[in-house]
Formats: C-alpha cells, structure tokens, sequence
C-alpha cells in the first residue's frame, strides 16, 4: 500500500488476519492527526498527541512490515513498485 493515511492504516488493519503480506510504503514515519494540529500550533496540544509512529500502529501485525520511502513508478501488469529510500531506489514486486 502506497501512503499510510486513513484509508491505508484501514486497509492494513482490516487485513491484519488475513493470509496476506502487507507492505506499507511512505515517506514519513509517523501518522499525522490533521484536523489538530492548529491546537498543537496553539500549545493546547501536545505534536505526541496527534501524531503516532506507523510501526507501532502495525507493530502487533506479522503479516505487516513498514518502509520508509517515496513511491516512484507503479507498473499494474506486471505488479511491480518502484520507490526511492534515502539512499537507494528498490523495486518491490508480488
């Protein structure tokens, strides 16, 4: 799965008992709780409160495993992903 925002983090929940391996590919490592962050600018939150690691949202799923990246091509025939780390590009492919 490509990004971990709500719809992601759903999906990856849902198929948590599925027979299925899941990758969770963003560039970020950490979930982002948008709507609050105006109160975290206001000091009526604390940045801990609207935001979590996506490792420790997924930690308790064996089928799940996380890399931090950003996507970079997607080729649907022959299902292969191409995403950039910091320091290489990789290719994923089912």
């Amino acid at each position: 799965m490509v990004g971990t925002g709500f719809a992601g983090l759903t999906v990856a929940k849902r198929l948590a008992k599925a027979p299925a391996d899941i990758t969770l590919i963003d560039r970020q490592n950490h979930h982002l709780f948008q709507p609050l962050l105006y109160q975290v600018a206001t000091a009526g939150l604390s940045p801990a409160d609207i935001a979590w690691p996506i490792r420790s949202l997924v930690r308790r799923q064996r089928n799940t495993r996380v890399l931090l990246g950003a996507v970079t091509g997607v080729d649907r025939e022959r299902k292969h992903v191409t995403w950039t780390a910091e320091t290489s590009t990789q290719l994923f492919q089912d």
